[in-house]
């Protein structure tokens, strides 16, 4: 908890740029009015809204409401007290007038309780198509001359390298480095700390995670819900999810050690490894779109060109594999895969790390790979666990798969949201989970071939079912590329797909073998169902 200090004579103010639309609302204000209600924002702090559509605070309080998670009984002074803490100032993009009076209204809040230094953040929660009218403005009228400015950028940013630079160079142009924070509210800050303090301070795992231990790496983001709104059908799931939250994911996994505990040594390790991965081609990459699976009740659960926004022609991909390659003395060889799709079977996003297997005959028979995982699970829940093998229960020296869990228990500590941490970081100027804007250029270096390849060439994507694990072929690319699927031996959904699932995992098919790999269940959250399939 922050202390009250009698003397402050700092303010801030948060201004949130399209407050109107979803992003803020179901996002943005309820992080806010968490850290309020936790006493975590700094004091003397005051919220604005600026947006094209006139918004009255009294309305606009209600529409948040539903993503606010309110105790009514605890939470109701102090949410009324929140909202007096807001003001809203409509104004359209292009009017320096308007960010005049913007700026006025700040100036206005921050002189009200006699206060000297005046810090400011903006949070531009808007198509980045208009990010050049903001800055611009921004610097001439709404920059504070006695504290610190920042700005807040959420994705995407831009379409490709071509599109990028240009916006690159007019936000470098209105702010420093030091000022820019390109935010993914997707990341779980804990997760990656814990990975950090894992790999870093315990020799064991700072000594194995190179190109002798590791055979690969995957990454996935697996979302249950289909998509909504015509966005998606414009950006697809590369740009969506892969060239922001998982690359930022995969550059945490593979960089080495920074030479110090600073900001900018942590980015400078990130960025060099985006540097060392080769741009991808339509060789390394694996396309899928849903369809409908007439199953379902509900009548929202229908095929992606089913939708009402979206084309019936459309072949924007919903789901996708992209196999990634470093070209480094560290990782040489370990394939990197990143994977997300929409409309599949759970949500999840996670990271699995998998070592090469024994080469030992003594446990298990030869030609079974069975290889240990580290896992570092962002959502549904928190959770880092190994997968490891252990001996059965029982006299006989038969092997089971274990998961030994590393999680701190925090349950006892009341902590913000990931998406409150990173904003209390924007507060206290710590860039360490936030983007450089070199990095999100080596990104799109990265991915831009093959996203114009897919706009030009409209290749036509793999389909899947609505609510199944994603097209076959992008599971046997992985497997090419090296990696092991490794299932449960309960699982199954047809002779098909049991086939490949026993082909793949390289598991028996009969319990006959001395050495079988039965996966038991762990200890499960309410919210985890029964093990599935990766």
């Amino acid at each position: 908890m922050i202390p009250i200090d009698p003397q402050n004579e700092t303010a801030y103010s948060f201004v949130v740029f399209g407050a109107s639309g979803r992003l803020s609302k179901r996002k943005i204000f309820p992080a806010l009015w968490a850290l309020y209600r936790d006493n975590r924002l700094p004091q003397g702090t005051k919220i604005f809204t600026f947006s094209r559509t006139k918004l009255h605070t009294s309305k606009y309080r209600l529409q948040c409401v539903p993503y606010m998670g309110l105790d009514k009984e605890r939470d109701q002074k102090k949410y009324n007290s929140f909202w007096t803490n807001v003001h809203c100032v409509q104004g359209e993009y292009d009017n320096a007038a308007d960010y005049a009076m913007l700026g006025e209204a700040m100036a206005m809040q921050e002189t009200k309780h006699k206060m000297i230094y005046a810090n400011r953040i903006f949070y531009l929660a808007i198509p980045p198509i208009i990010f050049d009218n903001i800055t611009l403005n921004l610097v001439r009228k709404c920059k504070s001359e006695k504290g610190w400015n920042r700005i807040v950028i959420e994705k995407p940013f831009g379409r490709n390298d071509l599109t990028y630079r240009p916006y690159q160079l007019n936000l470098c142009q209105s702010f420093n480095e030091s000022q820019i924070y390109m935010i993914d509210h997707y990341l779980s800050r804990r997760v990656m700390q814990n990975l950090f303090a894992l790999r870093f301070a315990n020799r064991i795992w700072s000594d194995s995670f190179n190109n002798n231990q590791i055979a690969a790496v995957m990454i996935t983001v697996k979302n249950e819900k289909h998509v909504s709104g015509d966005y998606f059908n414009i950006y697809g799931i590369i740009r969506d999810m892969m060239t922001n939250h998982m690359m930022q994911l995969l550059t945490m996994v593979a960089m080495d050690q920074p030479f110090d505990n600073d900001v900018e040594d942590m980015r400078n390790e990130r960025y060099r490894v985006l540097k060392d991965i080769p741009t991808v081609d339509m060789t390394d990459v694996v396309l899928g779109q849903y369809r409908n699976n007439f199953m379902e009740s509900d009548p929202e659960k229908v095929g992606y060109t089913e939708h009402s926004y979206i084309p019936m022609d459309s072949l924007t991909p919903t789901y996708a594999m992209v196999v990634l390659k470093i070209k480094n003395k560290r990782w040489s060889d370990v394939p990197f895969i990143l994977r997300a799709g929409k409309a599949m079977n759970e949500t999840k996003t996670e990271v699995r790390i998998q070592y090469k297997s024994v080469e030992s005959d003594l446990y298990h028979p030869s030609e079974l790979d069975i290889r240990n995982e580290l896992v570092l699970r962002l959502a549904p829940y928190e959770e880092i666990f190994m997968r490891v093998q252990l001996k059965k229960p029982g006299e006989e020296l038969c092997l089971q798969d274990t998961e030994i869990n590393m999680s701190v228990n925090e349950k006892s500590l009341k902590l913000p949201s990931n998406y409150a941490s990173l904003l209390l970081d924007i507060f206290n100027g710590n860039q360490t989970f936030f983007m450089r804007t070199d990095e999100q250029c080596e990104i799109w270096r990265i991915f831009s071939g093959v996203l114009n390849a897919i706009d030009v060439e409209r290749p036509k994507p793999f389909l899947y079912d609505y609510g199944s694990r994603g097209p076959i072929p992008a599971y046997r690319k992985a497997e090419r590329s090296g990696f092991v699927f490794f299932a449960p031996d309960n699982w199954h959904e047809s002779k098909d797909t049991l086939a490949f699932t026993v082909k793949s995992s390289r598991q028996p098919t009969t319990n006959n073998s001395r050495f079988v790999s039965a996966r038991p269940s762990r200890m499960q959250t309410p919210k985890e169902s029964t093990l599935k399939f990766a």
